[in-house]
């Protein structure tokens, strides 16, 4: 079960990561565009594990064949086009809504196409867990009203789709290889499909112009951001190599909207522009998809 601490100290760090995403996407950096491109770019700097790798018994760097270079630039295209369609949804909406709605949707995908590809099925218990972990999130992140706005609804469903092609991808590499190697391939994938954004001169002219008119604290925060979300993506794709479930590892997204909650919950009032709501109503609704959560999450421990 040390897969299921890895996802809990990844989803900390990816629900700190989120509130920054909102917080600067909200702020100095109001194009996705730009966003979308360095964090999938950034993902390069995985290559200094190529010679840690090395270090570590069977866990030693392994060039991949040309099935696995493919399978990888398609998981880049998948996760940018998550980017594109996450980001210019979190730029519209309320974060502690956008986030939870879409990794419920991202684990529906997980669960329809891991069963297609990667023929994963669960147990009756997983089963039960999975469905608790999935309706506590869209109960967090549910609002019909604020879902159909400004197209929201058709992004999030989007991003959730890529998001989920992506894991599956990347499941199916893991399971064919060593956990240094599937991630570096993985990584190195999405950072050549996000160079391919530049082939665009508008794209360049959106990603690059914005930079120098950074101030220096929104700089700090993407920094920091981004070092999380490393940290994050290190437990995370450490939970998916070790975990026997795809659709299950997914499933425990529900656990970083908790921690979005309690985050935003303290922070809402001290930065408005996180754009939350938390009504007594509203804290009700999150209050019950929280406790549904941790009842799938308890199942899945006992």
């Amino acid at each position: 079960m040390i897969w299921i601490l890895a996802l809990i100290l990844a989803h900390i760090f990816y629900a700190i990561a989120s509130i920054l995403d909102k917080y600067i996407l909200a702020k100095p950096i109001p194009n996705p565009m730009n966003y979308s491109f360095w964090v999938g770019f950034l993902g390069i700097f995985i290559l200094i594990l190529i010679p840690i790798g090395f270090l570590i018994p069977e866990q030693g760097f392994v060039m991949p064949n040309k099935s696995e270079i493919f399978w990888s630039l398609i998981a880049g295209v998948a996760q940018i086009g998550a980017f594109l369609c996450f980001y210019k949804a979190l730029d519209k909406g309320e974060v502690s809504r956008i986030v939870p709605f879409v990794g419920a949707m991202t684990s529906v995908f997980v669960l329809i196409l891991s069963s297609l590809i990667l023929k994963e099925f669960l147990i009756a218990q997983q089963v039960i867990a999975f469905a608790l972990l999935v309706l506590g999130s869209f109960v967090i992140g549910f609002k019909r009203k604020h879902l159909s706005e400004n197209g929201i609804l058709g992004l999030a469903i989007g991003g959730a789709l890529f998001f989920a092609l992506f894991w599956v991808i990347t499941k199916y590499l893991f399971l064919g290889t060593n956990f240094i190697s599937g991630l570096v391939w993985v990584r190195t994938g999405v950072a050549l499909i996000a160079l391919t954004l530049l082939f665009s001169k508008k794209n360049r002219k959106l990603i690059f112009s914005k930079t120098e008119k950074v101030k220096s604290k929104t700089t700090a925060f993407f920094m920091l951001g981004r070092i999380l979300t490393v940290l994050g993506g290190l437990f995370l794709y450490f939970a998916v190599f070790w975990g026997s479930s795809i659709s299950l590892t997914n499933a425990f997204n529900g656990l970083q909207y908790v921690f979005v909650l309690i985050i935003a919950l303290s922070l809402f009032k001290k930065i408005p522009s996180l754009k939350e709501q938390f009504s007594k109503e509203v804290l009700f609704q999150k209050i019950i998809a929280t406790l549904l959560i941790c009842l799938g999450l308890g199942l899945l421990v006992i």
